[in-house]
């Protein structure tokens, strides 16, 4: 079990995150909504011990130190880009070596490979990462985090630079590491239809404040995305089962 208690940052006297509660449990996806400034990174960060914030972070029932956050938590950036000499093989080694000085055995090598594999990148492992794609990189990030084989992942926006048919790899491959190894995982997403997709549970953060949160079917209802977003919406359960939003209208007077 993962718990956020009482996580709040504020900059220049503005408070961007006032006393976040949230328990985590092993095994699931949470996807993180909000529009846009509201606090969604921030927490992120926060929770993974890169920006400075109140409050505290715990892992099966003891606070997390700032060394102990490295050790299990491991957070994925939304900008990904990197002008660097390193392979793409050599990024996602280093997701569980310090350096690359060392001798790098045959078992870890292939391991790293088959990491890359999962998303249909093993052929590119001898690029540069400075020479592929912007959707590449992601992948190859997203890799390198799962193969970190961290306690709690956190991503931000983590389908951002990918097309329709990568989005739904990348959240399957997060949703199924999850189900099998027991990792936590929680990312801010934007598309509220892959959130229902793929998502066990969906937070909205509004105003630095948790909003709404439980299960999609609970949470995705036209009131409160007038609330959050200031927008009339269609909540619709497709054929397959899965919950569809359709945005109809910016409402006036009604948010930015």
């Amino acid at each position: 079990m993962f718990k956020i208690e009482e996580i709040s940052v504020s900059y220049d006297g503005r408070t961007i995150l006032d006393r976040i509660d949230m328990t985590l449990e092993p095994g699931t996806l949470t996807a993180l909504v909000g529009p846009n400034g509201t606090g969604k990174s921030t927490l992120l960060k926060s929770v993974a011990g890169l920006i400075p914030a109140k409050g505290r972070v715990a892992f099966a029932g003891r606070v997390l130190a700032p060394s102990d956050k490295l050790k299990t938590v491991a957070y994925m950036p939304q900008d990904t880009g990197a002008q660097s000499s390193l392979t793409v093989l050599e990024v996602v080694l280093l997701g569980r070596l310090q350096s690359l000085g060392m001798r790098i055995g045959d078992d870890i090598r292939a391991e790293a490979i088959g990491a890359l594999a999962r998303f249909h990148l093993d052929a590119l492992q001898d690029r540069a990462i400075g020479a592929i794609s912007g959707g590449q990189r992601q992948l190859v990030f997203l890799a390198q985090s799962l193969f970190r084989a961290p306690r709690v992942l956190l991503l931000d926006e983590p389908t951002a630079a990918l097309d329709l048919r990568h989005q739904l790899i990348v959240l399957d491959r997060i949703r199924s590491t999850c189900a099998q190894s027991g990792m936590i995982a929680m990312a801010a997403m934007h598309d509220l239809s892959l959130a229902a997709r793929f998502a066990d549970r969906i937070v909205f953060l509004n105003g630095g404040v948790v909003c709404a949160d439980g299960p999609p079917a609970t949470v995705l209802n036209p009131d409160i995305l007038q609330q959050v977003y200031g927008v009339e919406a269609e909540v619709q359960q497709g054929p397959s089962g899965v919950l569809h939003v359709s945005p109809i209208r910016a409402l006036q007077g009604i948010g930015v």
